[in-house]
């Protein structure tokens, strides 16, 4: 019997709606107890919001001045352009440029022919600093280039 594209499609999409309108394992269906936050259970604890805070700032603090910014954000890329140039010519060429993706996600939605903007086959360290942070956005949700105590 030969393979029907239509019919496995619709197989595929009907389970799917009957996996959605069952709910949760305990019958629920919308989020898990406590997943609404702040409108479930009133305003989050001050240690807890302090320790997110916390974290936040140790991960993205790059150059150690207590903020998580923008700035960060480049130097952290600055480092790894020094540290991806194994030939130290000071570009980084389509080799040396897939093992960022390893050290920053944000690159594997990025390849080398995006982000060597003038095209000359290689990636500077201002194109490499140029390319979005993709995690850092999310948090920055007002995009003033800080994660603010509310953001984190």
């Amino acid at each position: 019997m030969p393979f029907k594209p239509a019919l496995a499609l619709a197989l595929s999409a009907s389970l799917l709606v009957t996996a959605c309108a069952k709910g949760g394992p305990d019958g629920r269906r919308g989020p898990p107890p406590g997943a609404a936050g702040m409108a479930e259970h009133g305003p989050m604890d001050p240690e807890r919001m302090k320790s997110l805070v916390t974290r936040y700032t140790e991960r993205w603090d790059a150059n150690n001045d207590g903020a998580a910014t923008c700035d960060d954000i480049n130097l952290t890329r600055s480092r790894l352009f020094r540290v991806l140039d194994e030939d130290k010519d000071g570009f980084l060429n389509s080799g040396e440029y897939r093992h960022a993706k390893f050290e920053d996600k944000s690159f594997l939605f990025f390849d080398f022919m995006a982000v060597d903007k003038d095209h000359d086959g290689s990636v500077s360290v201002e194109e490499l600093v140029a390319v979005p942070n993709s995690q850092f956005l999310a948090a920055d949700n007002d995009h003033d280039c800080r994660i603010s105590a509310d953001e984190a």
